[in-house]
């Protein structure tokens, strides 16, 4: 029930007038209660965290000092690790770690504009100087009030791509050396490996290829959480326990399902630390907790997002974005077993080793295991949604990566043929996978911005020459979101749109947005100002535009272009367009077209100019 339902309902909860205004008075204070604590959300959770800060070094039994003195820790063959020591071949695999790294963030920055999906999130606010609200949505049932939000703060130093660019590549090279510093259980030459078969994984990639991924944030702070925990593990510093609770409650807030992972993860320790207990052991409730304080500690915090959750959502009961981009379960798993193996891997393996602590007595790892078991839940929750997108599984993939590393490290102390064989064949063929499949992702994604660009550069010419007040843009395949998208770069590109305020600049043009599709109240998307006209075919001298990602065969393009004169024609990808290419087998990791075959127009950009009436057939 809505709040507005409450007030029609409470008006007839009594029949004295007295009690009519009371419930009327009360229901008024909730609901400014409610937007106050929906428009404030921000400082809410600065709250909790300098309160989860105080209480975490309260728990902890701080006294001083945060940080141990550094003692070296050992190796699982019992010598002593040196990881800032290294032989000539890690001294390559470093050279090699710091190349692949260049390249990668010269692909970040390469060719890139606001011309993405979910960029107007930048260009309509951040980029024009205005605040990004926190996206706390009640109304579509999304509470993952964090994100996007450091873009708040990069505004008043950068708005151009480069810039905001910058702040992903930072909070890469951060992770990498997090990671680097995490796994010291490792020789430098695995770490290498184990950290590029992470960069090259498409989920990761594409986390850190955009701006708008929660997942790159929930990455950085998976990446803070493990490191802390190892720590903690070793020698129960409060600085690592600290740093636990304030990772796990900034991860918490940047995507719904980070809490099952939590919870999950928290629970695993205790029951893992519960089973490790001999029985002569004292099991007193008290010693049970203050041995899992930690873990507590990170239910605790999840108590705290669920309670704020249910906070936001509980008024509406509204859950539309899960049913609007939902998928068919067996549509859904074959698009992920095509592009990801890794959360496959993982079930298994913890099964088994699960299996093996019951059966057979075997010790669980604390740390690892736990994690392993978190990534699972993950991994489920997002099955049980059944969303999916090539990047909603990096922080399950993320964590199965580090888990199968660490648990082929423990294996592989006592080596044997087979074993060296099928650790080495599972790494290469995840390995194999990322690439091929991030390679596909990065061609489509540069390819889709450098076409909308060189459309933005033809219009500006375009512009330039005509001498009409204004220019019809027909686009005749595209939806009512793609219009948004392009309507909101074209105006980042200085184009001047009819619906906008900023088209008033003297004689200079403006473009009509038209479409096949139906439009309420004549704006392309309900939540974004732009104006899109309804239009069943193009007007005479009106501009036909095929956009790269429009769902289109080459026949309807030629169909939609009869009578019509070409002004520009772009193929970004050759090798794309062929019907045998194995490239385009790939497009389960597409953004547009992982669940449908892609279009013979794809990656193509055409722009034609209508001449006269069509001759009816």
């Amino acid at each position: 029930m809505s709040i507005g339902q409450g007030v029609a309902s409470c008006s007839y909860a009594g029949t004295e007038a007295v009690k009519q205004y009371a419930c009327f008075v009360a229901l008024q204070l909730f609901r400014h209660a409610y937007s106050l604590f929906i428009s404030h959300f921000l400082l809410i959770w600065l709250l909790f965290l300098l309160l989860i800060v105080a209480f975490g070094l309260r728990l902890s039994g701080w006294h001083g000092s945060l940080w141990p003195r550094y003692a070296p820790n050992r190796n699982v063959d019992g010598g002593a690790n040196r990881p800032w020591q290294f032989d000539l071949k890690d001294g390559i695999s470093v050279a090699l770690l710091l190349v692949f790294l260049a390249a990668y963030i010269f692909q970040i920055f390469y060719k890139e504009t606001f011309a993405y999906y979910d960029d107007d999130m930048l260009t309509e606010f951040s980029v024009q100087g205005r605040n990004f609200p926190a996206p706390v949505w009640p109304d579509t049932g999304r509470f993952y009030p964090l994100a996007d939000q450091e873009f708040n703060l990069l505004r008043f130093f950068t708005r151009s791509p480069a810039g905001y660019h910058s702040l992903v590549v930072v909070q890469l090279v951060l992770l990498v050396g997090l990671l680097f510093v995490a796994l010291r259980e490792f020789k430098i030459r695995y770490r290498v490996l184990v950290l590029i078969s992470a960069l090259v994984a498409p989920s990761f990639l594409i986390s850190f290829s955009g701006f708008v991924y929660p997942e790159r944030n929930v990455l950085f702070w998976l990446a803070i959480l493990v490191l802390c925990l190892l720590g903690y593990t070793r020698n129960r510093a409060p600085g690592y326990f600290v740093g636990c609770l304030v990772a796990t409650h900034c991860a918490l807030y940047y995507k719904e399902p980070v809490v099952l992972f939590v919870v999950a993860c928290a629970v695993a320790r205790i029951v893992i630390d519960l089973r490790t207990r001999p029985v002569s052991t004292n099991r007193h409730w008290h010693a049970i907790a203050k041995d899992n304080a930690l873990s507590l500690g990170m239910l605790a915090v999840s108590g705290v997002y669920l309670m704020l959750f249910l906070a936001a959502m509980i008024p509406h009961h509204s859950f539309s974005y899960v049913a609007q981009h939902s998928h068919g379960l067996g549509t859904m798993l074959v698009a992920y077993l095509q592009i990801d193996w890794l959360p496959l891997i993982l079930c298994v393996v913890v099964a088994l080793r699960v299996g093996w602590s019951i059966w057979c007595n075997g010790q669980l790892d604390p740390v690892w295991d736990s994690l392993g078991v978190g990534a699972i839940a993950y991994f489920v929750s997002i099955i049980g949604l059944r969303l999916g997108s090539g990047y909603y599984l990096a922080p399950v993939d993320f964590i199965a990566l580090l888990y199968l590393a660490s648990i082929a490290l423990v294996w592989l102390s006592k080596p044997t043929r087979a074993r060296t064989l099928m650790v080495a064949v599972t790494f290469v063929v995840i390995l194999f996978q990322g690439v091929v499949y991030s390679s596909f992702r990065i061609v489509e994604r540069k390819n889709i911005i450098a076409t909308k660009s060189h459309l933005a550069g033809f219009l500006r010419g375009y512009q330039a020459t005509t001498k009409s007040d204004t220019v019809e843009l027909f686009f005749p395949f595209a939806d009512n979101y793609h219009l948004m998208g392009i309507s909101s770069y074209l105006r980042y590109e200085g184009l001047h749109l009819v619906g906008q305020s900023l088209d008033s600049q003297g004689s200079t043009p403006r473009f009509v947005i038209e479409g096949h599709r139906e439009f309420v109240d004549g704006r392309c998307v309900e939540y974004r100002d732009y104006s899109c006209v309804h239009a069943e075919r193009a007007s005479p001298g009106a501009l036909i535009v095929v956009l790269p990602d429009d769902d289109a065969s080459k026949r309807e393009v030629e169909q939609v272009s009869q009578g019509s004169t070409p002004l520009l024609s772009v193929n970004a990808c050759e090798i794309c367009n062929r019907k045998d290419s194995w490239f385009r087998r790939l497009h389960a990791v597409s953004a547009e077209f992982a669940n449908r075959e892609l279009p013979e127009h794809w990656l193509q950009l055409d722009v034609f100019q209508e001449q006269s009436e069509r001759v009816q057939n």
